[in-house]
Order: C-alpha cells, then structure tokens, then sequence
C-alpha cells in the first residue's frame, strides 16, 4: 500500500484514494508523481474492471435481442476493452485507445452500448489521474469528440439529443475528477514526504546538540581539571624536595595539593551531575568564572615559583557573562600550557581592554632544544573553539627567538555569524 495509503488508513477512514495507484516519494507537481515508477492497483479492482464491461455488455446484449453473430462480436470487443481496463495502470493511454477503437467497432456493429460509454469514462479518468496535464487534456478532448460523433450516429436525431450531450458532459466530469484525485493524492504525498523530512532533520539536530554538548563538557573539564591538575604536580614535586629539609614549605605545598584536588572533585561531581540529569539549560557545567577571578589564578601560579607579569592597557568594560568566562578560561590555558611546557618560571600576560573588545597577550619563552611538547593539544583546540563560540578569534605561533606566543581578541559581547 502506497504511503497516502497508509496515512489514510491510521486515520481510519475509508477512500477512493486507496484504490488507485501507488508511487513513492512525494513532489509537490503533480505531473511529476507519474515519473516515479509503474504504479499498481490492487488484483481485485483489475479482476472487476476486467470482468463487468463483458458481463454488462453480455447483459445489453440479451435485453436488445440481437442475433447471434452480432451478440458474439459485440460480446469479443466487450473482453477486449475490459481486458484493457485491467492494464489501466500501466497503460492508461494505450486502454483508451483501445476502448475508443470498441466503441467504434461496437457503432458500426449495431450501435453506441451504454457499457461502452461508462468503460470509456473510466480510461478517461485513468488518464486524466496517471497523465501530465497535456496528454491529459488531448486525451479527454479527442475521447469527448469521437463520443459525441458515435452518439450521434447512433441516436439518428439532431446534435442536441440529451444522448449525445450526456457523453461530452461524463467526459469533462470524468477529466475533472481524474485531476482533482491526482493533485490531491500529491499533495497529500507531499504533506508526507516533508513530515519525514522534518522528522529526519529533528533526529539531525538531536544528534547534533548531543555533540556539542559532549565537546562542551570535554573542554570545560580539560580547562578546569587539566589546571588544578597541574598545580597538584608542581607542589608534589615541591613537597619531595622539601620532604626532611623545610617542614613549611612541605606543609604549604600540602595545603596546595588539598585545596586543588578538592577542587577538582567538585568540577568532576559537577560534570557528573549534569551528565546523569541530562545537561539541561538550567544546569551549571562550572562554577561561574569570570576575569575577577584573575587575581586568584595568578596567585595559584606564583604559589608553584611560576611568576605572571601582568600588564593592562585601557580601562576595563562590563562583558557578557560567556565572553568573560572565555576570557578567563583562554588566559588560564596559555599561563598553565607555560608552566607545564614553557622554558624558566615566568610569562608576560597584557590585557589590552577598548570599546568593543578585549585583546590578551600571553608570552613565554621555550627550550628549542628539549624537543617537541608532549601535550596532546586539546588545550589549544579548546582556547580556539571558545573565542569561536563568542565570535572572537586566537592564534598561536612559536617565533624563531623561541617565543611561543598566544593572541586573543574576545568581544565584550557574543558576535553571531563570525568565526
């Protein structure tokens, strides 16, 4: 069954649709629907049509009282037009003209059989639902031209005989119908076809913010975790050494390892938290962290022998919550990067603030001889996608002094559009 078909049926109404052919897809023309393959009607409506234009004609034939001979030929064409209507399908116009050339066999025989009129009816409106408009038109016109001479010579009256006009008016009805089922069953296709396409775009879309949501906590816990990560590792190394030689700093990079893993098992209990309730809008990934927390971070570094000299230029400007926290998370990811794979103890960081903008500058120096870095570059891909998220832009180069060099330009507010 055709997929209107089906549609029809869950509705539970019964239609003169789901007798006619079925075709897949579903283009808005309805010209175009016939070139989407051979359609099928159902065995049982090819046995009927194929079985009543005999019987009805046998029937005729019987009420009329011809002879024999004339009964057995009008009976010989009456099979072959049914015989024809059962291939409507297939070839609607090769069954009209075979019902025409019956019609004008039957006329010369004796004259125009009812039976014929109404076979000749259901080609017309076989044509008119499974042909382009043109041969339909040329189709119904020839059809209503050849009905209304056969009429005529039947009737042995004058042309305006109720006889003769009633076979060019079932002709114009029988077009129209066809047409009128025909845009209505594409339209109805089409109607289909766009309900599975939005279904398909919906399934996309949920595919899509399921990504981005995987790739949002993946750099939310790079940029958070990977740093008290490395604070943990610069004061345990700090303890080792300071292990039997000076209790107070051994007790100070203690308290620094404590207070950066409690951190990091509440970011993992907030990640967490989010996957198993769904990561709704309403759910925090982080803690709020904005440039205010600048101070802070800079203190956490120079607590590991790592100093940060900072330099600002203009005045400070409110910004959007999300550009501020891209900011802040750009500049913790380049200080961390220098400590971990940098050359010495110290960076140079510039914020650079104006009208519409922030510009950060992060400068540190690298062993050229030690070798390429072993981090696995998540840290980069993450500070990238951030100034995308808020229309800003980052770059990074390593100059031929041996200045790796980070520069990020993060709107005050989000820019839509830009990348």
């Amino acid at each position: 069954m055709c997929q209107t078909a089906e549609i029809i049926s869950k509705d539970g109404i019964m239609d003169v649709r789901s007798f006619l052919p079925s075709r897949p897809g579903g283009p808005t023309d309805p010209d175009r629907w016939v070139d989407s393959g051979p359609p099928r009607f159902p065995l049982a409506g090819k046995v009927v049509a194929a079985a009543l234009v005999p019987l009805g004609t046998l029937g005729w034939v019987r009420h009329e009282g011809l002879d024999a001979s004339t009964a057995i030929t009008l009976v010989a064409v009456a099979v072959a037009v049914g015989t024809a209507l059962g291939v409507l399908a297939r070839w609607p116009v090769a069954t009209l003209a075979i019902t025409l050339a019956g019609s004008l066999t039957t006329v010369l025989v004796y004259q125009m059989n009812p039976i014929m009129v109404l076979a000749l009816q259901v080609a017309v409106f076989g044509v008119a639902a499974l042909q382009t408009r043109t041969v339909a038109l040329i189709a119904a016109a020839v059809t209503a031209i050849m009905l209304f001479c056969l009429t005529w010579a039947s009737a042995r009256g004058p042309a305006t005989d109720a006889r003769v006009i009633i076979g060019v008016v079932l002709t114009g009805f029988s077009f129209a119908s066809g047409r009128a089922v025909r845009g209505h069953r594409a339209l109805v296709a089409a109607l289909a076809d766009r309900a599975r396409r939005a279904d398909e775009t919906r399934e996309q879309e949920a595919r899509a913010r399921v990504a981005e949501e995987r790739v949002r906590i993946a750099r939310e816990l790079h940029d958070v975790v990977a740093h008290h990560i490395a604070v943990i590792n610069v004061h345990a190394g700090l303890a080792r050494k300071a292990q039997g030689r000076s209790p107070e700093m051994l007790d100070s990079s203690l308290t620094h390892v404590q207070d950066a893993a409690h951190t990091v098992l509440e970011e993992l209990g907030t990640v967490l938290h989010v996957l198993r309730s769904g990561g709704g809008d309403d759910v925090e990934l982080a803690p709020t962290s904005g440039l205010d927390r600048l101070d802070d971070l800079l203190a956490t570094m120079a607590s590991t022998g790592f100093e940060v000299r900072l330099r600002r230029e203009g005045r400070p400007r409110p910004m959007d919550a999300a550009c501020d926290l891209a900011a802040f998370r750009i500049i913790q990811e380049s200080l961390t990067n220098a400590s971990k794979h940098g050359w010495g103890d110290q960076a140079d960081l510039t914020l650079a603030y104006d009208e519409s903008e922030l510009r950060i500058e992060v400068r540190n120096a690298t062993n050229q001889d030690s070798g390429p870095s072993r981090g696995t570059g998540q840290g980069l891909i993450g500070m990238h996608e951030r100034a995308k998220a808020c229309g800003g832009t980052l770059s990074t180069r390593l100059d031929a002094d041996g200045i790796f060099r980070v520069d990020a330009m993060i709107p005050n507010h989000p820019r839509r559009g830009q990348s």
